[in-house]
């Protein structure tokens, strides 16, 4: 299958243009200043519109208006870019209601991939993320319409739907298929949490890059500063990304000097360094940082845990990150009802590297125990059964004694799993009834377990503000 992505942010209402991907707003395309090169491939386009218009049989069926925007779609498609897309009337009225911050749907984000619909990560909270709706799962089908060949658009469009209602999911995981329904919801989608774990450990979590993202960071350092905290866990995890502004921002708040990211394109005002000042330092220098990261930590998010650890300014725990490094522009063609994504820079860290493909590799690498191939066939049963819904339906808040009864049960009817898996899986679902329950899970989260470690147990030295793991 021919591999594309076109990576879109989707609450399963809209396409969240603006969050997944570093954009720049301009009014109109500008007029460009062609060459005398592409006017003979002008000529072929004009000779087909025009043999269309003169000899298509269903003259009815025409529209110039349509005619047009498939061909500029076409074009953008011939890049072989998956950020440089055409964007629709529908599309642009889209990206002007992301900024309300709450929207209908499952909670996924979702991109094209290998002709299918491919998940770059759940969002925190979200019906998807209570189900453990993972990154790189592979949407096959919604509702029993296949998935093959549709757009990102398109696939948001079978997605969406009143709160309350059912998606039901057809997807692949580890070349395993599983099916799950996802129940919409109203998602509220704050973008900043944190609290302090033991008395002394700051937990900030961030789960989007908006425009106030930066704002709420600052709020929440500043209470870690009042609480006197010794160490710092910043959760990059399933944060795929959003403004470059407000990444900036926030790693200003840890560096007081130094590159924080650099961008290079064709024109000069993309040639771009923006370092730290100490004018808005607010983490000391003696407080370690700590990021977390997965392969659902995408662009902005690469752009924050890329400058901590080139400057050693944090220790990076957890798995290599997505790898996108590009920078957009959105430009309205001139009435201003639609208009086009395109690629106009890429970002380096300050070490002057570009992760775009590659992604970020961690200090320390935790990752997510594997299921074997009966583990999948089991909760392939589990979440076409329902039994996790069906229990919580009797056990509204069920004992250490209701559940480990429950895991018992499950097996002897001949369901295959490991505790850890279920009792997570029941975690999520339960905390998200709960709104008093912890936003981090110590008991469970080992990548997290493993940053507590290395911040209470001396594995990190300092020097002069520089951290690294102790040899």
């Amino acid at each position: 299958m021919k591999k594309r992505e076109r990576t879109f942010w989707i609450c399963s209402v809209c396409v969240l243009l603006a969050f997944c991907t570093f954009t720049v707003f301009v009014n109109t395309a500008a007029t460009a200043t062609f060459s005398q090169q592409p006017f003979p491939f002008m000529n072929k386009f004009i000779s087909v519109f025009n043999a269309i218009k003169s000899d298509y049989v269903d003259a009815d069926k025409l529209d110039d208006k349509t005619l047009i925007n498939g061909a500029i779609k076409g074009m953008l498609d011939a890049i072989g870019d998956p950020y440089t897309v055409y964007l629709s009337e529908k599309d642009v009225k889209d990206l002007q209601t992301t900024t309300t911050g709450t929207f209908a749907g499952v909670g996924m984000i979702i991109t094209e991939k290998d002709d299918y619909i491919g998940v770059i990560s759940p969002i925190e909270g979200t019906p998807a993320y209570r189900k453990g709706m993972k990154s790189g799962d592979l949407l096959i089908s919604v509702n029993g319409e296949s998935l093959k060949g549709v757009s990102v658009s398109d696939a948001a469009e079978k997605l969406k739907g009143a709160p309350g209602t059912s998606a039901n999911i057809e997807f692949l995981r580890d070349e395993v298929k599983y099916e799950v329904e996802l129940v919409r919801a109203i998602i509220d989608l704050p973008t900043v949490k944190h609290d302090v774990i033991n008395n002394e450990i700051g937990y900030l979590r961030i789960t989007q890059f908006s425009g106030t993202t930066d704002k709420h960071v600052k709020e929440a350092l500043l209470d870690f500063k009042s609480k006197k905290v010794k160490g710092i866990i910043m959760d990059l995890r399933m944060n795929p990304g959003g403004l470059l502004s407000s990444a900036i921002s926030i790693v200003d708040f840890f560096q007081d000097k130094g590159t924080i990211v650099s961008t290079k394109g064709r024109r000069l005002k993309e040639q771009t360094v923006n370092s730290a000042t100490s004018f808005n330092t607010i983490v000391a220098k003696d407080i370690p940082i700590v990021v977390l990261i997965d392969n659902g930590s995408a662009s902005a998010s690469e752009i924050v845990s890329g400058a901590l650890k080139d400057t050693k300014r944090g220790i990076l725990v957890g798995e290599k990150s997505f790898g996108k490094g590009s920078v957009q522009s959105i430009q309205f063609l001139p009435d201003g009802t639609d208009g086009f994504k395109m690629t106009t820079a890429k970002y380096y860290t300050p070490s002057g590297v570009s992760i775009h493909g590659v992604g970020i590799e961690p200090d320390i690498t935790i990752k997510e125990p594997e299921l074997n191939e009966e583990e999948r066939e089991g909760l392939k049963k589990i979440y076409k059964d329902k039994v996790i819904e069906e229990f919580i339906k009797i056990h509204k808040n069920p004992t250490d004694k209701d559940i480990d009864s429950f895991l018992v049960n499950l097996k002897e009817k001949g369901y295959v799993f490991t505790d850890r898996m279920m009792r997570r899986l029941l975690k999520n679902t339960l905390d998200y009834e709960n709104s008093s329950a912890p936003i981090y899970d110590l008991e469970y989260d080992i990548q997290l377990q493993k940053a507590m470690e290395i911040l209470t147990d001396g594995s990190i030295v300092s020097n002069k503000g520089e951290y690294s793991l102790k040899k």
